[in-house]
């Protein structure tokens, strides 16, 4: 019996140190699933200055059919509200954006607000503000497109974005867009607690 003990014990320890290997690697970052599908597969990357980051971008925006939300912290380059104006005029009416606080204030800010001005006097909404935590940066730059396609990376709506070291992945996918869409609601709640009346520096 006091063998079969002993062996028992030395199992049990084999078993366990397996098992806290097998959680370890959880720690440490996400595997392939078994199947080995690789995301990047069904995955664009662009990456600037190499790639034209803008023109990808607004192909990007051009297959919008009924639904767009916006988060990105600078937004000054024309071409991207040119954008979403002819979305507007093409009926998609359900257009929704929100910006970084610091960028409306900052040496920039003339810049931005010509941007949320155009939208807003047509009647799409654009919030401006913070991060909810100590009123710090909000620094994403991400878009999701009808509830199934998002774009994300490092890429700004500036008009040096496209000369800069930068990415932007666009996916399909159902669950990372209402993903995205789920924390761009939490940031919009909050924002919506701010001053929203346009600013300027100089002022």
């Amino acid at each position: 019996m006091t063998e079969f003990l002993r062996k028992a014990k030395v199992v049990g320890i084999v078993l366990l140190l397996m098992a806290m290997a097998g959680i370890g690697g959880g720690f440490y970052g996400h595997s392939l699933p078994k199947s080995g599908v690789d995301p990047q597969d069904y995955m664009t990357t662009v990456f600037t200055p190499y790639e034209d980051g803008q023109a990808e971008f607004l192909r990007f925006l051009d297959g919008t059919k009924r639904k767009l939300r916006i988060g990105v912290y600078s937004y000054t380059n024309d071409a991207i509200t040119d954008k979403l104006l002819e979305l507007h005029r093409r009926g998609v009416k359900d257009i929704k954006v929100i910006v970084d606080k610091s960028q409306s204030v900052s040496r920039t800010a003339q810049y931005q607000q010509e941007q949320i001005n155009r939208l807003r006097a047509v009647g799409i909404e654009v919030i401006v503000g913070t991060s909810e935590k100590k009123h710090q940066i909000m620094h994403l730059k991400f878009a999701v497109r009808d509830d199934e396609w998002v774009e994300d990376g490092s890429w700004n709506y500036s008009v040096s974005a496209n000369d800069q070291n930068n990415n932007l992945n666009f996916v399909q996918s159902k669950k990372r867009a209402a993903l995205f869409t789920a924390n761009w609601n939490r940031m919009r709640t909050f924002m919506l607690t701010q001053d929203q009346t346009p600013w300027n520096k100089a002022d």
